[in-house]
């Protein structure tokens, strides 16, 4: 898809799960959005991968409801939770040890039809039939510049679309 296809994305913004039971709001600019093909987000989610937004700590809050945690670990190795909604089970966002940053369900965003992923992560488990862009940026596992590339790739999209 080319920057001139996508919509820009403004924030604050809000999210949700399914039922509407648990909200959240994204307040500032995310960091990064990329798909994650890691056999954990293909478990949890039922696909292939999960869209996933880089958010800053503080520009993340829930505002609605009370999600549950589930605690595990990522094929990274790192402890992660899981925050989704007791109601539904829809799974919202995750928190990794070490990052100054969580992981928001970017699908699970209000106006997600307007993202475009600049790259995969995690490729090494992506399904066989998966095609990536030449465009994109791919990772056999987790980016080792501690995303940086992915940040860069986000940034300049998002400096190239038009309203």
């Amino acid at each position: 898809m080319s920057a001139s296809a996508i919509k820009a994305m403004t924030f604050p913004r809000e999210g949700g799960c399914q039922c509407g039971a648990v909200r959240y709001a994204v307040t500032v600019e995310p960091t990064a959005l990329y798909c994650c093909h890691c056999t954990n987000c293909q478990s949890q989610g039922g696909s292939a991968f999960a869209m996933s937004m880089l958010v800053p700590r503080s520009g993340f809050a829930f505002i609605k409801g009370e999600p549950k945690a589930f605690h595990f670990v990522a094929d990274s190795g790192k402890r992660k939770i899981g925050w989704y909604c007791p109601e539904c089970g829809g799974r919202l966002m995750h928190d990794t040890e070490g990052r100054d940053s969580v992981t928001v369900r970017a699908g699970t965003l209000d106006g997600a039809q307007d993202l475009a992923p600049v790259g995969h992560i995690w490729t090494r488990s992506a399904q066989a039939w998966m095609a990536f862009d030449e465009t994109d940026l791919v990772y056999e596992k987790a980016p080792t510049d501690g995303y940086a590339a992915l940040k860069a790739k986000w940034a300049s999209q998002q400096s190239l679309v038009t309203e």
